[in-house]
């Protein structure tokens, strides 16, 4: 039988200290930037945001008689769509085996966040840039309270109540230790009830939702 001396061992274990320091320097130099998507994610949201209340105050001098409003605000709602499922999607992926073995935890959330942030600022042009429209004339509270307007009520209050779910759930992000990890992993199921209340608002308020493509989209996500 071979007996190693001490100094081996501690020789043969350098190694795979050393590897395991560089794993960990890696994960906090990640971490030092997981907030970047977040934060580029939520300048935008504001930006868009900010567009389309300014837009729909008229301080753009586009007219209220036009089909200007619908159109954009139509685009914007399935650009909105596709985020939030795109966010979801990507949700998914970070907690899977799937995602944590191809991409790293920090780069994962920091998309997650960056999607959640633009779902956000698109789905509030979406709203916001229809206050300009003169045939509908929605005020600001129909735009953002639900059940506050006339039109379509219920279908326009899903969409509402989505909206700030989406809010809800990117809010969780910044308080996750003060409610705790599983609160937090909890509180993020909602995110699948938004998601389809959501699907259901599209659907049946979109003027175009009988277009072939819509369909085709709608059915593939």
């Amino acid at each position: 039988m071979t007996i190693h001396p001490r100094g081996d061992r501690s020789e043969r274990s350098a190694p795979l200290t050393q590897r395991s320091a560089a794993t960990h320097a890696a994960v906090d130099l990640d971490s030092a930037h997981v907030w970047w998507g977040s934060i580029y994610g939520a300048l935008i949201g504001m930006g868009l945001a900010l567009a389309g209340l300014a837009i729909g105050f008229g301080l753009t001098g586009l007219g209220g008689d036009t089909k200007s409003f619908w159109y954009l605000s139509r685009a914007a709602g399935v650009v909105a769509y596709l985020l939030l499922w795109g966010s979801v999607a990507w949700g998914l992926l970070l907690s899977s085996r799937i995602g944590k073995g191809r991409l790293r935890p920090p780069v994962l959330l920091d998309a997650h966040q960056f999607l959640s942030s633009l779902a956000i600022g698109f789905a509030l042009f979406h709203g916001l840039i229809l206050m300009g429209d003169h045939y509908l004339s929605f005020p600001l509270t129909a735009v953002l309270v639900p059940f506050a307007g006339t039109y379509k009520p219920l279908m326009v209050a899903a969409g509402q109540i989505g909206l700030w779910l989406s809010v809800l759930l990117l809010a969780s992000f910044y308080v996750r230790k003060r409610i705790g990890q599983k609160r937090w992993r909890t509180l993020h199921y909602v995110s699948f009830v938004g998601f389809w209340i959501v699907l259901i608002h599209s659907v049946f308020i979109g003027s175009e939702s009988g277009q072939p493509w819509l369909i085709a989209l709608y059915t593939a996500t």
